[in-house]
């Protein structure tokens, strides 16, 4: 190997000056893309910091809106009311349990009817297909009624549309045809809904102001509170008093129903109480006006009472019961002595509802018995309330037995038949002349038709008998052909 010379050392000398002569654009262009890739990540980490920034922000709000929630959920528990969690808990299964009525329902007077089958005409208040939201209120009116035309032929003619047993000539009288549309109906509700709870009205009229000829005539006009939260209600107008027992009603087509019901529309004041969705609890103070006398004129001094109590068992053949009880102060001024009288008035009812799926699905049987003293004018064909005895100077209450009862059966979903009893049974006191109510009979047989859901078509046969304490007595035979359109 040859020594390294000091002419060797200047050329390697100048070959690497040469090369990094040739090699600095190189470097120059390097460097830029350095500078400009320090700049990209400059600008990247500016943009992460502007992230983190809002990140944190959202956390705070996240964790702000997450106390507010916590704070809802434990006032809430405060107030009894239950918040939804994100993933409800697991319920246990439910225990199978009857039907109730709907909440609140068993409170309200529309409630009180058979909402179930239909009933008799002259108890049953329709609901309305028409309803008109008040704009700005939170109230709705209804507007309901029908329009009813009825053919009547009578063999002892009682001279009205009205199948009254009660004033069936014991002495014949000439048969004869009439034809009525007393039954026609007009009736406006209304419904407000309040933080308080809900504000019901009811108006309705038919034409039955006299019983030969159509003039109108008021049937019920009230107000109603209902508290669904306490479930109680507050009543005040003019409806169908206390005692009777709608839903027991059996169906007629006769506009005045059976023998022996309830049968009074009167101003009252009544007090509803529910309790554990299946019992209610009534109490109410009426009109003492409404009474009938022999040889005295009435004089007021003390409302009617009456209290009630319906179970609502809705079983496999029970469907309710009923037990009312009404108490009167009757008071009167004798004639022809003008002394002022007075008696105790009283009477205990018992109605109800029972299923018969044996004979069919929707068949069913209604019924009520009443047995008191000085009550006969609040029934249908009853006797009256009490008699003023001159001869003494005393005023005696007129004790009564009265029942009722109908067997409803569909034939098809459309056509139903029924059959329908009354009876009254009055004790009246010796000193009454012969000529006075003592007893009276009832009978009922329909066949009816429903076309369509707001056409009720029918024909009904009715018997009829009087009887007098002397024993004399007269019966009626009705054929009444019937034909309602709903609106």
């Amino acid at each position: 190997m040859k020594p390294f010379s000091l002419l060797h050392l200047l050329l390697f000398t100048v070959g690497i000056l040469i090369l990094g002569f040739l090699a600095m654009p190189a470097f120059a262009q390097d460097a830029e893309k350095m500078r400009e890739l320090q700049r990209v990540i400059d600008a990247q980490q500016k943009q992460m910091e502007a992230q983190q920034k809002q990140l944190d922000a959202q956390k705070k709000l996240l964790q702000d809106l997450q106390k507010q929630m916590e704070s809802l959920v434990k006032d809430a528990d405060k107030e009894g009311v239950t918040v939804a969690a994100e993933k409800p808990a697991e319920k246990p299964p439910e225990v199978p349990s009857k039907p109730l009525p709907e909440i609140g329902g068993a409170l309200s007077q529309d409630f009180k009817h058979d909402r179930v089958d239909p009933t008799g005409a002259n108890v049953t208040e329709g609901t309305s297909k028409l309803k008109i939201e008040v704009p700005g209120t939170n109230t709705t009116i209804g507007v309901h009624g029908f329009a009813e035309f009825q053919i009547i032929h009578d063999t002892d003619g009682l001279n009205n549309n009205e199948f009254d047993t009660a004033g069936i000539p014991v002495d014949g009288a000439p048969s004869q045809t009439l034809f009525s549309v007393n039954p026609t109906r007009l009736a406006v509700s209304s419904q407000t809904r309040t933080p308080a709870g809900r504000l019901n009205t009811m108006f309705s009229m038919d034409f039955n102001g006299e019983l030969d000829r159509p003039d109108p005539r008021l049937r019920v006009a009230y107000g109603e509170w209902i508290n669904d939260e306490s479930d109680y209600a507050l009543l005040a107008g003019q409806t169908f008093g206390t005692m009777l027992d709608l839903r027991s009603v059996p169906e007629t087509l006769d506009f005045a129903g059976p023998t022996g019901y309830f049968a009074r529309r009167q101003p009252l004041a009544r007090f509803t109480k529910l309790f554990g969705r299946t019992v209610t609890a009534e109490v109410a103070v009426e009109t003492p006006e409404n009474v009938a006398y022999i040889d005295a004129d009435p004089l007021t001094r003390w409302p009617d009472f009456v209290a009630a109590g319906t179970w609502f068992i809705d079983g496999n053949y029970l469907q309710h019961l009923r037990l009312a009880g009404l108490a009167r102060d009757l008071r009167a001024e004798g004639i022809p002595t003008g002394s002022t009288v007075s008696a105790f008035g009283w009477t205990i009812a018992g109605s109800g509802k029972l299923k018969l799926p044996f004979l069919g699905a929707r068949d069913n049987f209604k019924f009520g018995v009443q047995y008191g003293e000085g009550y006969g004018a609040q029934i249908k064909s009853g006797p009256a309330d009490a008699a003023f005895n001159a001869s003494n100077n005393s005023f005696e209450t007129i004790p009564v037995f009265s029942t009722y009862g109908g067997l409803q059966h569909w034939w098809l979903d459309s056509l139903r038949s029924n059959l329908v009893y009354g009876y009254v049974n009055a004790d009246n006191p010796g000193f009454l002349d012969g000529d006075v109510l003592e007893n009276t009979t009832y009978f009922a047989a329909d066949l009816i038709w429903n076309p369509w859901k707001t056409v009720t078509l029918g024909v009904e046969y009715l018997w009829g008998r009087r009887e007098n304490k002397d024993g004399a007595s007269g019966t009626d035979n009705r054929i009444l052909f019937s034909s309602r359109f709903d609106y």
